[in-house]
C-alpha cells in the first residue's frame, strides 16, 4: 500500500509538472515576434501534427472519392453545356474587341485542391490546402468553389498552404451587382454563435437600393480577388447611414463547413491586344486606344 501511494503520489508530481511545463511554453510562444510564432507553427506542423494533419487530408480525400456518382455525372453534364455554350461567346467577345481594337481581358489559372478541416479549438475559420508553392500557390490566392467565393489563402508551404474562409473577422471583399449598379465592400458580422456568424454588404451609394434576392460578385477591386466570383445574394436591409450609404445582409454562396474540394486563382495570365487588320487610311480622330 505504501508503495502504491509514493507511485501515485510521483505520478501526481509528474502531471503537475507536466502542466505547468505546458503552461510556461505557451506563454512563452504568445509573447514571441510574428516571424518566430510563424517559424514554430511551421516546425510543429512538419514534426508533431504532421502524422495528423496526414490523416486529415487521408480522411478528406476518402470523403471527396466517396461523393456519389450520380451527383458528379449531373455537375459535369451542367460544366459540359456551360463549356459549350461560352465558346460561342468567348468567340463574339474576340470578334467585337478586335474591331474596337480594345485590350483582351486577362483570365486566371487555377490549381485543384483538397480543403482539410484541422478541428482545432480557435481554428474554426482556417483552412489547409494539399497544394502549395510547387503548383504556383501564393500568399492571397483567393479560393473558390463551383458554387463561389470561399476565402483566400494566408500562408504558403512546399506541399500546402494556410487559409481562411469568410467568417474569419479579417475578411473583406470588394462586391458589385452582376450589372454593375452597386458597389460596396462585404465583410463577416460576428454573432452570439459562431452559427450565428454572416454577411454584409457595406458602403452602397444611398440611392441604389437592392432587393432580397440580388447577386453579389467580385468586382476586381484591389487585385486580390478576381472579378465575376459569386459571393452569395442580398437578403435584406441592416442599416442606413445618414442618406450617404445603405448596408445589406446577404446569404454566402458557399457554407465552409461544406467544403471538401476547391480551386485556387493563381497568378493572372497577361492580357493581349487585340490586333485590327490594315484596311486602308483612315483618320486619326475618333479611333479607340
Amino acid at each position: 500500500m505504501a508503495g502504491q501511494s509514493r507511485e501515485r503520489g510521483e505520478g501526481q508530481r509528474r502531471d503537475l509538472l507536466l502542466t505547468v511545463g505546458v503552461i510556461l511554453a505557451s506563454l512563452i510562444v504568445l509573447n514571441l515576434p510574428p516571424g518566430s510564432q510563424r517559424s514554430m507553427r511551421q516546425l510543429l506542423r512538419e514534426t508533431v501534427l504532421s502524422p495528423l494533419l496526414e490523416i486529415n487530408g487521408a480522411i478528406a480525400r476518402m470523403r471527396e472519392r466517396a461523393l456519389d456518382f450520380n451527383v458528379l455525372r449531373a455537375q459535369m453534364d451542367s460544366v459540359t453545356g456551360l463549356v459549350a455554350a461560352g465558346r460561342t461567346l468567348a468567340e463574339e467577345n474576340r470578334q467585337l474587341r478586335e474591331a474596337l481594337a480594345l485590350r483582351g481581358r486577362g483570365t486566371h489559372e487555377v490549381a485543384a485542391v483538397t480543403v482539410i478541416r484541422t478541428g482545432t479549438p480557435g481554428a474554426e475559420s482556417a483552412f489547409l490546402l494539399d497544394g502549395g508553392s510547387e503548383v504556383g500557390i501564393r500568399a492571397f490566392n483567393a479560393v473558390a468553389t463551383e458554387a463561389g467565393l470561399l476565402g483566400q489563402v494566408q500562408e504558403v508551404f512546399p506541399g500546402r498552404s494556410v487559409g481562411f474562409d469568410w467568417s474569419h473577422s479579417d475578411f473583406r471583399v470588394a462586391a458589385m451587382t452582376p450589372d454593375g449598379r452597386a458597389h460596396g465592400l462585404v465583410q463577416v458580422v460576428r454573432g452570439g454563435f459562431r452559427e450565428q456568424d454572416r454577411l454584409i454588404l457595406r458602403g452602397t451609394a444611398y440611392l441604389s437600393e437592392l432587393g432580397p434576392g440580388e447577386e453579389l460578385l467580385t468586382s476586381g477591386r484591389g487585385g486580390t480577388f478576381p472579378r465575376g466570383i459569386r459571393i452569395g445574394w442580398v437578403v435584406g436591409p441592416a442599416e442606413a447611414s445618414a442618406g450617404w450609404s445603405r448596408s445589406y445582409y446577404v446569404d454566402p454562396a458557399v457554407y465552409p463547413g461544406a467544403v471538401t474540394h476547391a480551386l485556387v486563382y493563381l497568378e493572372r495570365v497577361a492580357d493581349t491586344v487585340a490586333v485590327v487588320p490594315d484596311s486602308g487610311p483612315r483618320q486619326e480622330q475618333g479611333v479607340p486606344r
